[in-house]
């Protein structure tokens, strides 16, 4: 017959069994999580990298892979442009960026941009 000592040592075994099974299990999810973190990081540096540029000789225009405009140059001869003529060209920069960072997303990741 067991005694109420071995049944406590037998229940709290059991227990002590579970919460290092737990703990181990803990563990490997916060590590799998610090290297999913890593590896995001260091995607981000990546794109804060990448830039695109086009040069339409009276237009230059630079964008991020944000698609933020980082950087855009007129020659003197944009200020003769009429609104009209001057919003085309910008558009066709703006468009011309856009596909270059249409090309590069399909190259990287084999996929279109939304």
């Amino acid at each position: 017959m067991l005694d109420k000592f071995h049944i406590l040592s037998s229940v709290s075994g059991a227990r002590g069994a579970e919460e290092r099974a737990d703990k181990v299990l803990v563990e490997a999810v916060l590590r799998e999580l610090s290297d999913a973190a890593d590896k995001w990081e260091a995607l981000v540096e990546e794109a804060e990298r990448i830039t695109f540029a086009v040069d339409l000789g009276d237009i230059h225009a630079v964008a991020n892979a944000d698609g933020r405009l980082v950087e855009l140059s007129l020659h003197p001869r944009a200020t003769e442009y009429s609104h009209t003529e001057l919003a085309e060209r910008l558009n066709l920069a703006f468009a011309a960026l856009r596909d270059e960072a249409v090309a590069d997303n399909a190259a990287r990741y084999g996929g279109s941009l939304r």
